[in-house]
């Protein structure tokens, strides 16, 4: 028996459901299909496994995902940043940073792990039928495509494993994978199968999980993805093959005619705009992939609520733009909040009259007191208003928010991204899905007449307005080719004149909230390779710049 002190979460691949202290050459705690209950629902508790990494206690988008974005154009944290994030403020980052390691990479190889056991076990489960069985494995496949999609946009290449593995020194020897090669015999053929195998939707209790439209409009990102630019491991920066954009088209174009009911929303919730609906209603009908928190059911590893709701409010008590709308004698000095804000560049980037901004990025809240509160804005789409509101009774990092990945609204912008690559110019149909998304914000439609180079910056725009906190904008600017122009010219200072109530007789332009801009460093388009993985695979070579 071997044992490691602080064990690679690669490893996880040889063990069943989480990571152990030690391991063995052939593992004796390895799940078997003798281990697990030969029923549909034994088989839906191994296939759950995969979906709870991505926001279980302070994995990925619990709490360090968003670590990703930092440093871009929309988002960087206080100007008072702590220790945790300095690597990914200054560009320090290097392969033994902890929190990209034990928060990101190391749940993503979980859930592939979990997926591989949940694909292996249910297949040589004999007392259910194929028919049961089938959308099951689509949902397990489907988690590891996504899995695997992430760790190729932020790694590069990967080793590839299909199967559940029960040996260390098969571990030891994996190579790394092109990420040609892992998109081509893992992420396209697992969503492929997935939405082949998934149902149109769900009924009841089961309303949430994967569905063949979760498959499609994944499938039409990576492809968007695979014609769009990309850094190698190697360093150099390559496009790829434009053959996808119409694939991307297609498959986008199959998630908008859906006959299953999913759309976007059109109408108010009371008095919230409709834009703001799929996080006020839980698995709505415009989200096609969410994970779901559950506030007052634990905080910290095991805790069922939002982590992440205390890294985008820190400090809430602290009030940025004045105490009331009497501001004309505040400084406008005062509490900097959270890892994870907006900056002014985004701020200012909306068009007058845009809901997406009047919901999505609070800076005024009446406070649990009565009192009118002021904030620099944060992101409403990570922020519990109950916490924000400072409600009694709340615990900061407990919060009732779900995390939705994926929405009918991808879907639109996709489409009419990839039609105008294919056309070299927008099509009718292209406008329309704009449109459809303006017009729901509260703005008007787009001028017609716009060529190729026009309307491609106006999706641009629309992308980043539209799925603004929701971990999408580096991978984007990524393979736009425009990670480095649009992060190291954006603003740095808000003005007095961003808050509207603000009375002050001067006007006051260098408001330092977020941290100062560093210059993104090309090789930092991908993460390293933990340390830790390197040692334990002593054949990878290390990321480029690293």
């Amino acid at each position: 028996m071997k044992v490691f002190s602080k064990i690679t979460l690669l490893l996880c691949l040889a063990i069943s459901v989480g990571c152990q202290d030690f391991l063995e050459e052939n593992p004796k705690n390895l799940l078997t299909v003798d281990d697990i209950p030969h029923t549909v629902e034994g088989a839906e508790k191994l296939v759950f496994a995969a979906y709870e990494n991505w926001t279980e206690g302070t994995k990925l988008y619990a709490r360090w995902m968003p670590l990703w974005e930092i440093g871009t154009d929309n988002m960087a944290p206080q100007e008072l940043y702590s220790t945790v994030v300095a690597p990914y403020v200054t560009h320090t980052l290097t392969a033994t940073e902890q929190f990209m390691y034990t928060g990101v990479w190391g749940p993503l190889w979980q859930g592939v792990a979990d997926a591989n056991n949940a694909i292996d076990l249910i297949s040589a489960i004999t007392e259910i039928s194929e028919e049961e069985k089938a959308p099951i494995i689509g949902e397990a496949l489907f988690m590891r495509a996504l899995y695997y999609y992430h760790l190729v946009r932020m790694w590069g290449d990967q080793p590839i494993f299909l199967e559940s593995v029960n040996s260390l020194t098969a571990i030891k020897v994996a190579e790394r994978q092109s990420v040609e090669e892992v998109y081509e015999q893992v992420i396209i053929p697992d969503l492929i199968e997935a939405a082949d195998l998934l149902p149109g939707s769900y009924t009841g209790d089961d309303i949430g999980r994967m569905t063949k439209w979760s498959a499609k409009v994944v499938l039409a990102e990576v492809y968007l993805t695979r014609a769009g630019w990309r850094r190698t491991s190697q360093g150099q920066m390559v496009q790829g093959d434009a053959k996808y954009y119409e694939l991307a088209q297609d498959a986008a174009w199959e998630v908008i005619q859906n006959p299953d009911g999913f759309d976007i929303h059109t109408s108010f919730i009371g008095t919230e705009p409709a834009y703001a609906r799929p996080w006020l209603e839980a698995f709505s009908s415009e989200s096609l992939v969410e994970f779901g928190n559950l506030a007052g059911m634990g905080i910290g590893a095991e805790g069922e609520g939002l982590y992440l709701v205390s890294e985008v409010l820190m400090a809430r008590q602290n009030l940025f733009w004045g105490n009331s709308p009497e501001v004309n004698s505040s400084p406008l000095s005062g509490g900097k909040r959270g890892f994870y804000i907006p900056t002014p560049d985004f701020f200012r980037t909306f068009e007058a009259g845009d809901e997406r901004k009047e919901w999505g990025l609070l800076s005024k809240t009446t406070m649990a007191d009565g009192s009118t509160g002021y904030t620099n804005p944060v992101f409403r789409k990570w922020a519990d208003p109950a916490i924000y509101n400072g409600n009694d009774g709340v615990i900061d990092n407990d919060g009732e928010n779900n995390i939705v990945l994926y929405r009918v609204a991808d879907a639109l912008l996709i489409y009419a991204e990839a039609v105008n690559e294919v056309n070299g110019a927008p099509t009718a149909q292209a406008y329309a899905q704009i449109n459809r998304l303006r017009n729901r914000a509260g703005l008007g439609d787009l001028p017609l007449g716009l060529d190729y180079e026009g309307f491609k910056k106006v999706v641009w725009q629309e992308r980043r307005v539209e799925l603004h906190a929701e971990c999408k904008r580096k991978f984007d600017l990524i393979r736009t080719n425009r990670l480095l122009e649009e992060s190291n010219t954006r603003d740095v200072y808000y003005s007095s004149s961003d808050n509207p109530d603000y009375l002050g007789a001067t006007v006051i332009n260098d408001i330092l909230v977020n941290a100062p801009v560093t210059t993104y460093p090309a090789h930092e388009h991908l993460w390293p390779i933990p340390v830790d993985e390197m040692t334990l695979n002593k054949s990878w070579v290390q990321n480029d710049g690293y």
